[in-house]
């Protein structure tokens, strides 16, 4: 069963924070408190930031009573240091403007395990927020990540299901050459409105950059009302953009939570797969044999044009195999020594860990997985670590090992060519990331004809809820992993 968990919700006042939490909470999880920052008091309340919105800032506290929920905001000092799309720790950059905010409202509400983010296809927003989410021990949530590339597969799906609940989001600003003035006060859900929309964007609408749904900066948005799940009363705007609260009265839409559209799990393409009529696999046990020794592989290093290849790693073996694992040849002494291993022969070949693009990690038992992962991640802590394969092999592996590793290089690809895709939020498009790994890592062939695509290894996780999938039994998981695998490479172009 998944864990319900207690939400700080990070609005702006746009459409797409709001419909986020309606998802958290269709999901099972409690809304704690609202977290914005916002532009220096008495200056241009419009002031570009690469991070937040913040065109109707100055409306943002009218929520607290809207929502009946604990409103906590704090001023943007920093400024866009870090402009690259992935993000690392930058004292003076704006993202680290969270990390105090966020830990107020730790302090004062204790039940606060997890912080929410509208981000639909920025890569730039999510990682931010996950970079300081993760660092707090807070779980990120990005219901919307991938949202329209989802079943049914449309641009506009997420602005029908936002109408579809009676989400109610006034456009206050447009910045794209399709959309002018006549534009701003309108719906952005209404389907008239999205119909001018599409024909406004022409091409731009359906073709994947976001721009029907304001991913690219079309246009921002200030909610004003909602389903009465979330919402207890609403917003009015009237005249010359003056905001008043009405006074004494619920949500004038009384959508029940049933009403929200959670996207199914499966695709077109995959439910047709667990349709099929294809006889499931059985299997015969039989009667166990006497194995033959397994002896220890030979730990290899290989060059094929510009891929450096190192098999089978190993530390020391234990003396025994019956020896007990704090023994100075435990798994982590173990790993230690495959890291050092690996250090040398990549110094043998000019180079370092942050040119490794995949791992395969072989364990003798899944119970060491955790230990071996903190280990692991201080050796790949650069951002967008390699892809990686972690499989339980048990007595496949010789007497007094517990772990092998085998890694891949590409020492020739430059840093600003190598690109990876590393999504640590709960959402409803593929598992989040639980290790220290990229869920897949891209880097360009020698001589530039195309491009190699290293994907983690996929398990059955149902992506919201990160528990496993437990319908259809093993054809269910079978094809529930294999669909996350398809997605995740999608994104790469596969």
């Amino acid at each position: 069963m998944a864990t319900s968990l207690g939400v700080i919700a990070l609005v702006s006042g746009g459409k797409d924070s709001f419909f986020s939490i309606l998802h958290c909470l269709a999901n099972g999880h409690r809304l704690v408190a609202l977290a914005n920052l916002h532009p220096p008091s008495g200056g241009d309340e419009d002031i570009n930031s690469f991070m937040y919105q913040t065109v109707g800032s100055s409306l943002i506290s009218l929520y607290v009573q809207a929502l009946d929920v604990p409103l906590y905001r704090q001023e943007i000092r920093g400024s866009a240091v870090i402009h690259d799309r992935d993000y690392h720790e930058e004292k003076d950059d704006e993202t680290e403007d969270l990390v105090p905010l966020l830990k107020h409202i730790m302090q004062n509400h204790p039940e606060a395990n997890a912080v929410s983010t509208g981000a639909i296809l920025s890569t730039y927003q999510r990682t931010r927020v996950e970079s300081v989410a993760l660092r707090l021990g807070l779980t990120p949530l990005s219901f919307l990540w991938q949202y329209p590339f989802l079943p049914p597969y449309v641009q506009s799906s997420l602005l029908s299901d936002m109408h579809a609940v009676g989400q109610h989001s006034k456009i206050i600003k447009v910045a794209s050459g399709g959309l002018d003035e006549s534009f701003l006060g309108e719906d952005v859900a209404d389907p008239r409105t999205v119909g001018r929309m599409k024909k406004a964007l022409g091409r731009f609408s359906e073709n994947g950059d976001g721009a029907l749904v304001g991913e690219g900066g079309e246009f921002e948005t200030l909610v004003v009302d909602g389903p009465s799940l979330l919402w207890k009363r609403r917003l009015e705007i009237q005249g010359e953009g003056e905001v008043i609260r009405q006074e004494g009265g619920t949500a004038t839409w009384k959508a029940a939570a049933k009403d929200l559209r959670k996207p199914p799990t499966f695709d077109d393409e995959f439910v047709h797969i667990l349709n099929s009529q294809l006889e499931t696999p059985t299997a015969t046990m039989l009667p166990a044999t006497q194995s033959r020794p397994i002896t220890l592989p030979t730990n290899r290093h290989s060059q094929h044009n510009q891929t450096l290849i190192f098999s089978n790693l190993t530390g020391a073996p234990r003396p025994s195999p019956t020896h007990a694992d704090p023994s100075p040849h435990s798994i982590k002494l173990q790993l230690t020594n495959i890291f050092l291993r690996l250090t040398t022969l990549l110094a043998s070949y000019q180079t370092t860990a942050t040119h490794i693009t995949h791992c395969t990690l072989l364990l003798r038992d899944m119970k060491d997985f955790t230990s071996t992962n903190a280990l692991y991640a201080h050796f790949f802590a650069s951002t967008n670590p390699p892809s990686r394969v972690t499989v339980a092999v048990g007595a496949t592996l010789p007497d007094g090992l517990d772990v092998m590793l085998t890694a891949i290089a590409h020492p020739a690809t430059a840093p600003a060519h190598r690109t990876g895709l590393h999504v640590q939020s709960h959402s409803y498009w593929a598992p989040a990331n639980i290790g220290p790994y990229s869920q897949a890592v891209c880097v360009p062939l020698a001589g530039g004809g195309g491009r190699e695509v290293h994907i983690a290894g996929q398990i059955p996780l149902d992506p919201p809820s990160m528990t496993l999938h437990t319908q259809g039994g093993f054809k269910g998981a079978a094809v529930l992993a294999l669909q996350h695998l398809f997605r995740i490479a999608r994104t790469q172009a596969v």
